[in-house]
Formats: structure tokens, sequence, C-alpha cells
């Protein structure tokens, strides 16, 4: 019987007792016992219900102590342990004494594309959004601070597939010595190894693309003073990454490239920008990729192919610049085997501390018959929100037709010889 039913029997009995007793013709001694015995014990169930609730509450009560009380105790167990957790450049997580840690990136790139050509007959405009990039980067040391680690995937904006990018397990030896084992970007071009997020404009030019190496697995040793920084590797030739052992591509491939800093720090050329405030600096970089084909490929030798960059970077207060060349040699014991040789300029220029305008001009000469030169030149802006979000938006322009273009970049190739290609592009940026 719920608690309710014996408060209304209770109320209807003690009524039917008040009733009976004012009723002077109706004095049935009985009938009023009965009722009065029936009031007696509705009381006495209301009280043992009081009870039964007070140790209800009293035993939740209990439990909500004893669950803080758990909490309290995990938390101190963490305390006395020193584990540390909390934000840096990075969600981090890691032990009191350095010798485990995980730091957690992420990127996100959305962009809109306009572009427009007369080249393609019906199909000259073309536009519509996408999720460029869309990265998870794990970071950190294990059992101690020189063994390292660095996983690095994207969700493609094609379909939306998982890929890995980077998965690379590091050594310091000490001295200035790393090695490096596992997949890692080719350690050839700067345009390239500097990461997207840290990219002067929304997208690397197409040069970069067309002589960049892409990514590859192998083993890599990486020495770092004050003035100079030296990368060499030994690897499964340009675009080697996520391949097994067995892959019938190269016979091998070497890579390496020096760089000088002259004037400033290391770190601030982990990006193309230089905010207002900025110290000034200069470095010089260059590298060389070499790589033959697989034996037995082809019919004839086996393609060799060798890649030559140079590149300079000018850091300001609140300006930059920076210059690239690359040379691509390609040997198929052919008498006409192309030779491409492009270039790359670009600057940007604070006009406020969180607005920077850039210019940037790339040159492309494919060294094949009746391919049009690549001549390109892009003008746009980069909004500071804060430094984990950035809104950019540029206009690029083709002075020729467009040929070796990369998707990404926004371009098309041309159809024919037909120059005036153009190209909107707008871009949402978030990093952590």
């Amino acid at each position: 019987m719920s608690r309710t039913t014996k408060v209304a029997l209770l109320a209807g009995a003690s009524a039917l007792t008040l009733t009976g007793a004012s009723f002077a013709d109706n004095p049935t001694e009985d009938r009023i016992s009965e009722l009065e015995a029936t009031v007696a014990t509705l009381k006495a169930e209301l009280a043992g219900d009081n009870n039964w609730l007070t140790e209800q509450r009293a035993d939740e009560i209990r439990g909500l102590v004893h669950d803080v009380l758990a909490d309290a105790d995990t938390r101190a167990s963490l305390l006395q342990s020193g584990m540390s957790a909390g934000y840096d450049d990075g969600f981090m997580v890691g032990s009191a004494d350095g010798a485990f840690s995980m730091r957690i990136n992420g990127q996100m790139q959305a962009r809109y594309i306009w572009n427009q050509t007369d080249s393609m007959g019906t199909d000259g405009d073309r536009n519509g959004f996408e999720n460029s990039r869309t990265k998870l980067m794990f970071s950190g040391n294990v059992g101690g601070p020189e063994w390292m680690y660095y996983v690095e995937g994207d969700f493609s904006r094609s379909g939306g597939g998982f890929g890995l990018d980077d998965a690379w397990i590091g050594y310091d030896v000490g001295n200035g010595w790393k090695v490096v084992l596992g997949q890692y970007k080719v350690p050839l071009q700067r345009e390239f190894l500097v990461h997207s997020s840290n990219q002067l404009a929304i997208e690397r030019s197409n040069v970069s693309y067309l002589s960049n190496g892409g990514r590859t697995q192998g083993i890599m040793f990486d020495y770092g003073s004050d003035q100079f920084h030296f990368m060499g590797s030994w690897n499964d030739g340009a675009a080697g990454a996520n391949t097994p052992w067995s892959t019938f591509d190269t016979e091998y491939a070497i890579t390496a490239r020096i760089e000088a800093l002259l004037s400033g720090n290391w770190d601030q050329f982990t990006t193309f920008t230089s905010p207002m405030g900025s110290e000034q600096g200069v470095m010089v970089g260059g590298g060389i990729h070499y790589q033959k084909g697989e034996y037995g490929t082809v019919a004839g030798p086996e393609t060799e192919t060798t890649i030559v960059t140079g590149d300079v970077s000018f850091e300001f207060d609140g300006a930059n610049i920076f210059a690239s060349v690359n040379y691509t040699d390609t040997d198929t014991g052919a008498a006409t085997d192309p030779s491409p040789l492009g270039f790359v300029v670009q600057g940007g220029y604070y006009f406020t501390d969180t607005i920077e305008g850039y210019l940037r001009y790339e040159y492309n000469d494919p060294d094949a018959t009746a391919v049009e030169d690549l001549s390109l030149i892009t003008v746009g802006f980069n909004a500071y929100y804060t430094d984990n979000v950035k809104f950019s938006a540029d206009f690029g322009y083709g002075l020729e037709a467009v040929t070796g273009s990369s998707d990404i970049t926004g371009w098309r190739d041309d159809v024919g010889t037909d120059d005036g290609q153009w190209v909107i592009r707008t871009q949402m940026q978030l990093v952590f």
C-alpha cells in the first residue's frame, strides 16, 4: 500500500470517527472502537514509512560521500605520483620524472574555392566547399626523454577515410644527434617541410608539389647546433609512404639537406610568418635527393631521378620573404628526358597586429615539348583571431596556361594554351 493511500485512509477513518461521534441518534460504540483501531494501525504504518525514508536518504548521502572520497583519493594519488596534465602547445599528459609524455594536437582547414577557366568549354566555372585537412597528431617520449615518437594522420578530403601521414620513432644520441626510423617527409624542400598549418598562403605552391618528394619510409640521421642543421636519409624514394618492404618501386634512394642560421633562432623558421615584434632572422638551406628505380621495372635502364633545391628565408619585425629554386633531372635513357626547373618567391607584411597581407609568384619550366610554362601570381591576407584560429582569403591568376597543377591548390590544368585562369580561395583554420 502506498504512502499516499495510507494517508487517504487515515483521513477518511478520522472523518468517520468524528462523524460517528457527532450523531447522537446512532451511538454505535462497537463501530467507533473499530474505526479508532484502524486509525491507530495506519498511524503506526506511516511512522514506519517515515523511518524507511529517513534510512534511504541516509544511504544515499553515505553513497555520495563515498564517491566523493574515492575521487579525492584518486586525485591525491595522481598528485602524489606527480602526474601532470594540461595544455602546452597541445593537450599534455606526462609523468613527474619526464620519462613518459604525450602531446595531442589537431588541425582543421575548411575552404571555399571558386575556379574559372575558359579552356574547359562548358565547365569553365567550378566552385564548392571542402574540408581540406582534418589532422590529428600525437607526440612525446617513452621510457626517458631520449626516446621520442611522432604520429600524424589525416582524414581524407575525398571520402573521409583516415590515412597515415607520419609515424616514426626517434632516439636522441646526444651531442646534437638523433636517429629517426619510420615514415616521414623526405628531408629535401623547405616549403614542404614547414607544416601545412604554418604556411603563409592558404596552400603550398604548385611548384612545391611538383618537386618536394612527398613522404617516404626509411632511416634518417639528424644533427642540430646553434648555427647548422643537417638531415640525411636512406629511404624508399619519393612518394614511398605506406608501402610494404616488397613493393616494386626503387632500388635505393638517398636524401640530404643542410641549413645554416645566419641570424635569429631556429624556432622562428618553423613557420613562414613573422608577427610584429619578431626578432630579425636569416636562414639559407639546400637539399638533394637521388633515387634509382627497382631493377627490372623497365625493359631498358632503370629510371634515375635527381632533385636539387635551394632556398633563403628572411624574417623581420612584422614582415617576411622566402625564395626557393627547384630542379629535377629524370634519366630514363631517352634523348628527350625532361629536366623541369621552377622557383617560388613570396613575402608577407603585417598591416596591424592581426592582419597580414601576402604576395607570391611561382614559375615552372616543364622542359617538355608543347607544354606551357607554369606562371602564377597570388595575392591575399590572413586575419589572426587568436594564436589558434586564422581566416585567410586570396586571389590567384594564371599568366600562362596552367600545367602541372595540384588539385588541393585550387588550380586545374588548362586544355590548350589559353591563359587567364583564376581562382578565389577562402579558408578558416583552427589548430590545437
